[in-house]
């Protein structure tokens, strides 16, 4: 029993010592230079300098090496967010203290494929040899509040006698009564 005890003993010691290995390694450099947040940068621009134009951000943070673009784009989604607001004069002052993650917009774009034009030449060189489909980009915004409820006696009454009876009419030929 003594023997196992010992050699248990030797075996955690020698688990228990450092690896020489890791201290032989050098480390390897940075192959990058970090960056900071333009998001965060932005808003700490707005927080620090209440009641700066558009521009004059834009002009500030490029001076600090970011895109002008980028900067107008985040003002945009930061106003859009509600973390900053603008004034008539198209000044920005922030709204909270701190810094949040601006979250992803709730619009959806769904793409709608517009109408072919028809080609007036004829034989081989009626061939489409584009894709003349262009996509248009409609943007579907939830809604916040439930639709109202249908009130067919709300609609009777804002018609007339004749509105009613075509109404009638193409509410039966619909259904296929007529």
């Amino acid at each position: 029993m003594q023997g196992i005890h010992t050699e248990l003993t030797n075996t955690i010691n020698n688990w228990a010592q450092e690896d020489t290995r890791d201290a032989a390694r050098p480390a390897l450099p940075h192959a990058f230079k970090p960056t900071n947040n333009v998001s965060r940068e932005t808003f700490n621009a707005v927080r620090d300098n209440p009641r700066l134009q558009h521009k004059d951000i834009a002009r500030m943070m490029a001076n600090r090496g970011f895109n002008q673009a980028s900067i107008g784009s985040l003002l945009t989604q930061m106003y859009n967010c509600g973390m900053i607001t603008r004034d008539d004069n198209g000044r920005y002052t922030a709204l909270q203290a701190e810094y949040t993650p601006i979250k992803a917009s709730k619009k959806k774009k769904v793409a709608v494929p517009a109408t072919k034009k028809k080609s007036t030449k004829e034989g081989i060189a009626a061939l489409d040899t584009q894709d003349g489909v262009a996509k248009k980009l409609v943007v579907i915004q939830k809604r916040e509040t439930p639709a109202p409820a249908f009130d067919p006696e709300q609609l009777l009454s804002t018609l007339s006698f004749s509105q009613v009876m075509a109404l009638y009419k193409r509410i039966k030929a619909m259904v296929g009564e007529a």
